[in-house]
């Protein structure tokens, strides 16, 4: 009651609410002692499960089953109160979810920004339980074998989203305006020139003092001729037969490119995926569950020029992951997972000037495993503190670099080779280094 006071005296403060209106001040806020791959020890709000947001959400009856509704959430950093979050130190917005829209006896239906068909299957169907540090899709939502980017939007802009549930059954789509961005990290920075790469006993040395790190970019090309809208669908089914529960489900997504429009200085590639599709089950019996998923991503560049920096051409990932959860007691729960992924990419670092034929081509692979443990005790219906731990192991990240000919570069300390298939593999590397290896973290979150 006290929230819902506190949150209509804030709208109040803006014109006031309509005294039919329903509004709530939600949220979640979480700080974890976080050790990641060789970085060091850090004090700061995790990023993964329990990700750090607040709210406002409200609705309205308009009788015969119909209701307006509303939802403004925006991502926030708690361990150090201010108005910036994430790496790239992105201000303060609605950025998690910002939408209107009407419930109606045959489903809901939104506009603005909220998340895919992807999230709405895995994370709404609960099938990611146990993922623990890092989240089950390796590139497509971060598995702690995170590659340079996401592969997968989990948001989109500009977007019509419809959502219907009964008896157990849910399903929904969501389509976007032609050319919405949907907003996923990119790189932001140029690599150095050529003649800045280094070698020293066949190895890729980056000047002193520069860092390769993603950042998020967007470009907003709404309706932009030649463009096209990102759009997706996703249906899942949960059931129960005595000690017995059981869950399927499936998503489909195919994303628009429009964050990549301008990204020209990206030296590795943007890896949006373009089409990319995701299964689920789960079982469980008492106080077990046991979870799955599969999903493809497929990733086409072609339509962005070699010249302005796309060099991933095509590629193609898979993803698998699995976790068991055992509920010790009604408020302690112990569970393990594991997580594999690999993606296979063909690149062109080269082409003629006039005919735009390929001079130099690159194909390799990247992949590894994740698994992990974790532990949750429930101080309260609202308060959990938890310890995760996990390694990230098997890692591969080749490149083979070919001329025109056919010829295969053997030589990795040439100059041709670093330019090419070296800034590739170490554009990979710098932000692998801190995710391989093992993990930890040791956090609280509170949810009002």
């Amino acid at each position: 009651m006290k929230k819902t006071l506190i949150a209509i005296s804030l709208l109040s403060a803006f014109g006031g609410a309509h005294a039919a209106s329903s509004v709530q001040l939600y949220g979640t806020m979480n700080v974890a002692v976080t050790k990641k791959g060789d970085a060091g020890v850090t004090l700061k709000a995790q990023e993964y499960r329990y990700a750090s947001h607040v709210g406002l959400k409200g609705s309205e009856d308009l009788g015969n089953g119909y209701s307006a509704i509303f939802k403004l959430e925006a991502e926030l950093e708690p361990d150090t109160g201010s108005g910036t979050y994430g790496s790239d130190g992105k201000a303060f917005s609605f950025n998690h979810q910002a939408y209107v829209g009407v419930i109606t006896p045959f489903g809901a239906f939104r506009v603005g920004r909220s998340t895919t068909p992807f999230v709405n299957m895995w994370i709404g169907g609960n099938f990611s339980e146990g993922r623990g540090i890092g989240e089950f899709t390796g590139g497509l939502a971060g598995s702690g074998l995170l590659t340079t980017h996401p592969e997968v939007a989990a948001r989109w802009n500009n977007a019509l989203f419809y959502d219907v549930q009964k008896n157990g059954f849910a399903a929904g789509f969501a389509v976007t305006t032609k050319g919405s961005q949907s907003v996923v990290p990119t790189r932001n920075e140029p690599l150095r020139a050529s003649q800045d790469l280094k070698t020293a006993g066949g190895a890729v040395v980056i000047p002193k003092g520069y860092i390769i790190s993603p950042a998020t970019t967007s470009v907003d090309n709404e309706g932009k001729k030649g463009t096209k809208p990102a759009y997706g669908l996703y249906a899942r089914y949960e059931g129960k037969a005595g000690l017995w529960g059981y869950k399927v489900g499936a998503a489909y997504q195919v994303e628009n490119g429009g964050s990549y429009q301008s990204s020209g200085n990206n030296q590795n590639a943007p890896a949006e995926a373009q089409k990319a599709w995701l299964v689920g089950a789960g079982l469980s019996y008492g106080p077990v569950a046991f979870n799955a998923g599969y999903a493809v991503a497929k990733i086409n560049n072609t339509d962005l020029s070699v010249a302005s920096g796309a060099r991933l051409r095509t590629a193609k990932s898979k993803t698998l992951f699995a976790s068991l959860a055992y509920n010790v007691t009604s408020n302690d729960k112990i569970y393990v997972s594991y997580g594999r992924y690999k993606r296979s990419n063909d690149y062109t670092f080269a082409v003629h000037p006039v005919t735009g034929a390929a001079l130099l081509t690159g194909s390799g692979d990247i992949k590894g495993s994740q698994y992990s443990m974790g532990y949750e005790h429930n101080l309260s219906k609202r308060t959990t503190v938890y310890a995760n731990v996990r390694k990230v192991t098997n890692i591969t990240n080749s490149c083979t670099a070919k001329s025109i000919t056919g010829a295969v570069l053997t030589n990795n300390a040439t100059a041709t080779y670093v330019q090419s298939c070296g800034v590739a593999i170490e554009t990979v590397d710098s932000v692998l280094k801190t995710e391989k290896g093992w993990s930890y973290d040791i956090g609280i979150s509170h949810s009002f």
